[in-house]
């Protein structure tokens, strides 16, 4: 029997902590990270869990109903990037680097989902919409790295690296479209 991910609060503290040391320089994302099946699981629960923290205050004040559809289409989002990138890598003949590089790449994704997750909730609450312009320096720094992260441990080049980066962000473009278009059923 399989064992549930561990998302023990010092679990996923500390795995944001090896993300932001690899983020700084300090630590190689190659061994890092559980590259194993499990560790996948564990990143992908962890945005679970990260997309709960972050929307709960202003997905709750708005409705229960969008609260639960962010976390269901959060949940597809990475599920679908992952089994794309998978397919890719095997069409780049690069199919052993898929745990290597999955890992670390959701990882960053999650602590820049924590980060402006963080940053729109003191938006929400405080109503001051300037603390909105800090959102570009962790999308910059953190795109940095999921584009590093990619060209290094896939070895495939810059471009290619690139494209995963807009892969990701065209499943969560197309994802936040789906859900607006649907909030009048959402939310009624």
């Amino acid at each position: 029997m399989a064992s549930l991910p561990n998302l023990s609060p010092s679990s996923l503290f500390a795995l944001i902590r090896v993300t932001l040391l690899v983020m700084l320089g300090r630590k190689p994302a190659i061994g890092s990270y559980d590259t194993s099946p499990a560790g996948v699981w564990q990143a992908v629960a962890a945005s679970i869990v990260f997309t709960l923290l972050v929307t709960i205050y202003p997905g709750l004040e708005a409705t229960p109903n969008l609260f639960f559809a962010a976390l269901l289409l959060q949940l597809i989002g990475v599920v679908m990037l992952v089994l794309l990138i998978n397919l890719l890598l095997k069409a780049l003949g690069r199919p052993d680097k898929l745990l290597p590089f999955i890992v670390p790449f959701l990882w960053i994704e999650n602590l820049q989902q924590l980060l402006g997750g963080i940053v729109q909730s003191l938006t929400v609450m405080t109503g001051d919409q300037t603390l909105m312009i800090s959102i570009l320096p962790v999308a910059v720094w953190t795109c940095y790295w999921l584009w590093r992260i990619g060209r290094d441990i896939v070895g495939k080049g810059g471009l290619v690296a690139a494209g995963f980066i807009a892969l990701s962000f065209m499943i969560d473009v197309s994802l936040l479209y789906m859900l607006q278009s649907r909030l009048p059923a959402i939310g009624g």
